[in-house]
């Protein structure tokens, strides 16, 4: 896991690399008193999963999905709320 991570355009707040090169990478993204449907957007609109993709003609390095989570937290109800969307399927090949 990295946290603060360099992916697409700008930081991935949370980003979990598989050990396991066919297993489910994830991208967590945390929104203070906002929406996680905001954080999934935030994923998609700055292209973090490139950081799964590896170079532009290569055959991506981690071929599982690639799962969109986001986390967002009212600091008025004191509450949490999640999103979690498959933002790429399991490569075969």
């Amino acid at each position: 896991m990295q946290w603060e991570d360099k992916g697409g355009i700008g930081y991935v707040d949370f980003i979990f690399y598989p050990y396991n090169l066919l297993d489910d990478g994830i991208i967590l993204e945390l929104k203070v008193d906002d929406t996680p449907e905001n954080a999934l957007k935030q994923i998609k609109d700055r292209k973090y999963a490139l950081r799964f993709e590896g170079k532009l003609g290569e055959v991506p390095h981690y071929r599982g999905r690639i799962i969109g989570v986001g986390i967002a937290y009212s600091k008025k109800t004191k509450k949490h709320s999640c999103k979690i969307e498959v933002l790429r399927d399991r490569i075969i090949s």
